[in-house]
């Protein structure tokens, strides 16, 4: 795991102590380690090792609801989850369940859960994992103890994806991946091993207003697009400043309305020198 040594210290002390809460919600940007450290500190609860195991799969007293991709969170998963707790732990201290991607869950599976939270047994606990603290409803996050998991430096980036793929790639790629990262581990990975990501890279470097079909498209790969544009402005951000404003502008346009995304393409090539 990169980063966060405060809060791993922070939550082996707990769990030593046997003080940690019934339910947290873990949140900050996608791809900062917020699951990660959920199913690192179930490992440290079962097998007292606060790194994540290979496979989850492995942890005997956890329980994992995600939806399905692009989907939501409905009420059959949360009630696998609720039979799950409601079983005494037999490895660990206590059994975990880890709702991950919480903003998906609909009102239905929040009210569902919500009596259980109020009423957990001290054998158990519940990690929700969401971008937004206020993104659940406000009964349901009022009964959570809030952690944020901020942003990673580039250097803990780099010091990591050298330790991890120094042999794989070269030094350049490494320190390119941790500056496009944007504080993110997990993106800095995809930066390193994704191919696709090639695809928009060359986009950005090729881009004069207008933007290959499967990119426009697509809403990942578009958000993909303008992160790389943006990493890419950053690296002269004095002589790109313009440009910059004007690529956050055009985003949160194209997110918050229903526009024209080839003419704010348009509009924010001619920003861009």
């Amino acid at each position: 795991m990169v980063g966060h040594d405060n809060l791993i210290k922070l939550f082996k002390k707990l769990s030593d102590k046997d003080k940690l809460s019934h339910a947290y919600l873990f949140f900050g940007e996608p791809q900062v380690g917020k699951f990660l450290f959920a199913v690192s500190l179930a490992n440290y609860l079962e097998k007292k090792d606060f790194q994540a195991p290979e496979n989850s799969k492995l942890l005997r007293e956890v329980f994992i609801a995600a939806p399905e991709e692009g989907g939501a969170l409905g009420i059959d998963k949360i009630r696998s989850l609720l039979y799950f707790l409601h079983q005494k732990p037999v490895f660990s201290k206590k059994r975990l369940a880890i709702v991950r991607d919480a903003e998906n869950l609909t009102p239905e599976a929040q009210s569902a859960i919500l009596k259980t939270v109020e009423e957990l047994p001290p054998e158990n606990l519940i990690i929700f994992i969401s971008t937004d603290r206020d993104s659940l409803l406000p009964p349901l996050v009022s009964r959570l103890q809030k952690i944020y998991f901020p942003r990673i430096s580039n250097n803990e980036i780099e010091k990591f994806l050298i330790s991890a793929y120094g042999e794989k790639f070269a030094e350049e790629k490494i320190k390119s991946a941790a500056l496009e990262s944007f504080g993110r581990p997990g993106r800095a990975i995809d930066l390193l091993t994704n191919k696709e990501f090639e695809e928009i890279k060359k986009a950005v470097k090729n881009f004069r207003g207008e933007l290959p079909e499967e990119i426009l498209d697509n809403n990942d790969k578009l958000a993909q697009f303008f992160e790389f544009l943006i990493a890419d402005l950053i690296k002269d951000a004095d002589k790109n400043l313009d440009a910059l404003k004007e690529a956050l502008k055009r985003l949160a346009l194209m997110k918050m309305f229903n526009v024209n995304k080839k003419l704010q393409l348009r509009a924010l090539s001619r920003a861009i020198k």
